[in-house]
């Protein structure tokens, strides 16, 4: 028989209980033993809860130790078929998950699935989350957009309707990050978010979907830790979700933007291919053509209120008959504060053609400036019932993604289009910041650019200087604290720089060859997808005549 040597214990309500130190000897003890017909019981000193058990010719690991409910025993494995520094750690995992009132069946599952520590840790973590109801990611993130504030009696979302829709669309409903969303926070790894990054940067998405992904989701992983870590289980004293990174780097955009002659070019190509089409939505490039005649931002561009809205007024100066003046309310600007624009009768001319498109595609006077054609059958029905509530719900307006998309695909960065911004002589790529950088550039280069600011409505002290007879003319559509005075002159050099360049582009060879590159792709991509389309039904029609076979053999 080996001799055992037992670990010193000094409680004397455990003075009859003898501890052993885990080691070869004692196995070969507990094998004598077994082998022998004995039953005996070996306690270990560490962990405490882990002893060997032998019984009816079976040798094996026990674990018990005491939780919120109780005390709890489970059976680990037989001796020969886990190593000593394994079982320790098995049994150290266990205890923790019984202490904690998690399943420690699940622990030892995870161990006979032969995962590893970190898949262990995982299982446990998603047991916990299951058994507390954590939320999961997609809760996680819609819970941090829902948030609101009072403020004088009134509540409102905490986040502006441009970062919401960031959010939804760069992190939310990103088909990447789709398995994420049903999982808990609580069991979320380093490596699933990087995963997803990943997979975005490979997706051609553009150069920073990957990086805004992972930037937004280290801010709402923060904010659940932070504030709401009763409901997410994440422990904020470690947090791994900090390490997350990503090597995008925004490139030198400085010499990024357009001339007068250049932004005449793009607006004339946006007419001739919308106009080529027979667009059955004209609000994409309406919206387009209209953030490079009145220069400002595209979320607020979006989410401007048709022209039968309270939120125009004519605008009362003689010199500007026919501009009309529309208020932006704080909540939609990045400014957080009410914005006015006299708008000229160039714009106003654009917003009446989409406004009229809208109307015979939808049969609703629709709210929106640049209205969606999502939901053109349920509007047309809503519109035929007088169903109220009904065109309240589905009338929405434009996204700035879609100009965006828009901008793309002008640019051949979908399968099946040509380069045609490349083909007027404009860049490969233009985006919203290059709007400001063109206006900016434009009225620094002539020595006014106050006006640039005033367009953009960046914060200033003081108020435009206006004649003691302008400001009677105003008094009531405007105030010279909103700067539509400065900003109505700005506008007017703008456009007269911009302007004649739109009329000569219209002759121009380069626009012509463009537009016909267009065309004949739009007759191409048209073709392509009927012969899909036929492919697609005839598979379908042949799955179906071989199930109806099937059934038919069957009985």
């Amino acid at each position: 028989m080996v001799t055992l040597a037992s670990v010193p214990n000094g409680s004397l309500g455990n003075a009859n209980r003898r501890r052993f130190a885990l080691t070869q000897g004692l196995l070969a003890e507990v094998r004598r033993a077994r082998d022998a017909g004995e039953d005996r019981q070996f306690a270990i000193d560490n962990p405490r809860g882990l002893s060997v058990r032998v019984r009816a010719g079976e040798a094996a690991f026990y674990v018990q130790s005491r939780g919120p409910n109780g005390i709890k025993k489970r059976k680990l494995s037989l001796i020969g078929e886990i190593k000593i520094s394994a079982v320790k750690l098995l049994a150290e995992a266990v205890i923790k998950a019984i202490k904690k009132a998690l399943d420690p069946d699940v622990v030892i599952a995870a161990w006979k699935e032969k995962l590893n520590e970190t898949e262990t840790e995982v299982a446990q973590d998603h047991a916990e989350a299951t058994a507390m109801g954590f939320w999961t990611f997609g809760t996680t993130i819609d819970q941090f957009m829902a948030r609101t504030v009072t403020k004088d009696g009134i509540t409102k979302n905490k986040l502006s309707p441009s970062s919401l829709r960031e959010i939804k669309d760069r992190l939310r409903d990103r088909l990447e990050a789709a398995p994420l969303m049903t999982r808990s926070v609580k069991e979320l790894r380093f490596e699933n978010i990087e995963e997803v990054r990943d997979k975005i940067d490979a997706s051609g998405g553009g150069e920073s979907a990957g990086a805004k992904f992972t930037d937004l989701s280290k801010r709402v992983l923060k904010w659940g830790a932070k504030f709401r870590r009763r409901m997410t289980g994440l422990d904020p004293t470690y947090p791994w979700w900090l390490a997350l990174a990503h090597e995008y780097k925004p490139q030198d955009r400085s010499q990024r933007f357009l001339t007068p002659a250049q932004a005449g070019m793009l607006i004339s190509l946006l007419e001739g291919v919308r106009a080529l089409e027979d667009r059955s939505n004209d609000a994409v490039f309406g919206a387009l053509q209209l953030v490079w005649l009145i220069v400002q931002r595209s979320a607020a561009l979006v989410g401007m209120e048709s022209l039968r809205s309270d939120q125009w007024k004519d605008d009362p100066v003689p010199e500007r008959e026919g501009w009309r003046v529309f208020t932006w309310i704080a909540d939609n600007v990045k400014g957080k504060r009410e914005t006015k624009l006299s708008i000229p009768p160039v714009a106003i001319a654009v917003l009446e053609r989409v406004a009229k498109n809208a109307k015979a595609l939808t049969d609703i006077d629709t709210n929106w400036a640049f209205p969606q054609a999502r939901n053109i059958y349920l509007l047309r029905s809503y519109a035929n019932s007088n169903n109220s509530d009904g065109i309240r719900r589905y009338d929405r307006s434009i996204t700035p993604s879609a100009l965006n998309h828009a901008l793309d695909s002008l640019a051949g960065r979908k399968p099946g289009w040509p380069n045609l911004l490349q083909m007027v002589g404009l860049p490969n790529r233009i985006g919203p910041h290059d709007l400001r950088r063109s206006l900016t550039t434009f009225f620094e280069n002539i020595g006014l650019g106050s006006y640039a600011s005033a367009l953009l409505d960046h914060k200033v002290t003081g108020t435009d200087k206006m004649s003691e007879q302008v400001a009677a003319v105003t008094q009531g559509v405007y105030s010279g604290a909103d700067r539509v005075v400065f900003k109505a002159e700005g506008l007017v050099l703008w456009l007269a720089a911009v302007l004649p360049y739109y009329e000569k582009a219209k002759a121009d060879p380069r626009l012509q060859a463009a537009i016909e590159a267009r065309r004949a792709s739009l007759e191409q991509n048209k073709k392509s997808g009927l012969e899909k389309r036929s492919t697609t039904l005839v598979a379908k029609r042949t799955s179906m005549t071989s199930q109806r076979t099937r059934r038919a053999l069957e009985s």
